[in-house]
């Protein structure tokens, strides 16, 4: 069975992005299926430079997609940075067999298609709605975008925005560890307070105990 299933929920209305997803999900299958069998390290890398390769098309094909016009500057930051980030995620992974790794885990695949999934309804679906809305006419921008060249690496603009991406990370999880000590502090002094009014309380009771015995 497979992990993803294709659905109309995915449909942009642009078909050239529609199909090129619907290819992606069937790639994603294929390397999800490799967790159910024993696919050789041969196997695993010919997916992955399948999935490298298309990944590399498909993103460059909606970057010069937006590049034509009609996309925010603050949507097309965004859209290119998940670009790279992801295909960052992919060449590490590509990497790692390299390197002598054999097998994929089912946790590896559920981010990729957490991500992916994420990534279609969410990012690219803004995209698609503000291309639908610019003007010329989007059939003329996707002819343009499908017969210019791809870039075979990252470019200059995509190393930035996977830098910045990171350094946000960094910070945020910097943000995240100084809060979770902060509260663990604020923690420490209410069980301190908590104590000395206990220890009020019980010398107030033991105060009205000894008059009462009086």
């Amino acid at each position: 069975m497979h992990i993803i299933k294709w659905s109309s929920d995915f449909l942009l209305g642009i078909d050239e992005i529609d199909e090129q997803h619907k290819a992606l999900v069937g790639m994603i299958n294929a390397l999800d299926a490799s967790t159910q069998e024993a696919y050789s390290p041969e196997t695993l890398r010919r997916l992955l430079a399948e999935l490298n390769a298309y990944v590399r098309d498909h993103f460059g094909f909606e970057e010069r997609l937006m590049a034509g016009g009609g996309c925010s500057p603050e949507l097309v930051t965004r859209h290119c940075g998940e670009h790279a980030y992801f295909r960052s995620v992919l060449k590490d992974l590509t990497a790692d067999f390299e390197n002598g790794r054999t097998s994929i885990t089912v946790t590896l695949i559920e981010y990729l298609v957490h991500w992916l999934l994420h990534h279609i309804v969410v990012v690219d679906r803004a995209m698609a709605n503000q291309l639908n809305a610019a003007e010329p006419a989007l059939a003329a921008r996707v002819a343009a975008a499908l017969t210019q060249d791809v870039i075979d690496d990252l470019t200059e603009s995509e190393r930035h925005l996977l830098g910045e991406l990171r350094r946000a990370n960094e910070e945020l999880e910097r943000q995240g560890l100084e809060r979770t000590r902060m509260l663990s502090d604020r923690n420490r002094m209410l069980e301190d307070e908590l104590r000395e009014t206990k220890a009020q309380v019980d010398k107030l009771a033991a105060q009205l105990a000894a008059r009462g015995a009086a």
